[in-house]
């Protein structure tokens, strides 16, 4: 079991989350899929709904729908008992690389209060951005993927996510993985920054010509533990 780490020069704790912290971690996952303050990429799937996006992102991890890390599978740093950053480490569904498990989703819906015809519509916009299981722009470059990199505002340029990563990528060497991999939406040069700096590699480039130009693109990066 992973025991949590105090930094005396910074007085950082770096732990695994626990579930009372599920608003926390929906605000990582909305942090990390916004390519534009205030915007997230699962706005327009809920564009009519009636559902707001932080509600849904809450009961996508208290149904443990996302599938690119469960509650348990982040870690987050306090200060001064302070939440001030989080990200997840994880093993990717070999059969289905999308974000939301399918096997979760009426679990969540119900959470949401949704009726079949909001349900239909939602999974209908869903499939219409990820229409394949296994796209190769999801496909992950190693067994062990961190995601939903996350630090508060006020605390970010003060190496808090190199931190953050450097526990994560402890925890994937701990449960045997040889490699590492994140993503960075094109254009991101802060957090391109920080992963090169802890020894990620270029492993791959999805320009925003593969998305259709709906999209900026992403940058895949790999390293070995």
């Amino acid at each position: 079991m992973h025991k949590s780490t105090e930094s005396k020069a910074t007085s950082l704790h770096v732990r695994r989350a626990i579930r009372e912290e599920i608003e926390f971690l929906a605000w990582c996952n909305y942090e990390s899929a916004s390519p534009a303050p205030g915007f997230s990429y699962w706005d327009p799937l809920l564009a009519g709904s009636n559902t707001d996006t932080m509600a849904f992102l809450k009961a996508m991890f208290q149904t443990d729908a996302f599938a690119w890390g469960r509650c348990e599978d982040f870690f987050v740093i306090e200060e001064a008992g302070k939440l001030i950053a989080g990200a997840s480490g994880f093993s990717m569904d070999k059969q289905d690389f999308r974000p939301l498990r399918a096997a979760h989703f009426s679990a969540m819906a119900t959470v949401l209060g949704w009726d079949e015809s909001a349900r239909a519509q939602f999974w209908q916009r869903y499939e219409g951005v990820w229409s394949d299981p296994q796209d190769s722009s999801l496909a992950p470059p190693a067994s062990w993927i961190i995601e939903c990199v996350a630090v508060v505002p006020e605390k970010r340029g003060q190496g808090i996510a190199k931190t953050l990563l450097q526990a994560l990528l402890a925890e994937g060497k701990r449960q045997g993985h040889t490699h590492a991999g994140i993503s960075v939406t094109i254009g991101n040069e802060p957090a391109q920054k920080v992963y090169e700096s802890l020894g990620f590699q270029m492993y791959m480039t999805y320009g925003a010509e593969y998305f259709d130009g709906a999209f900026p693109g992403t940058i895949k990066y790999r390293m070995r533990l």
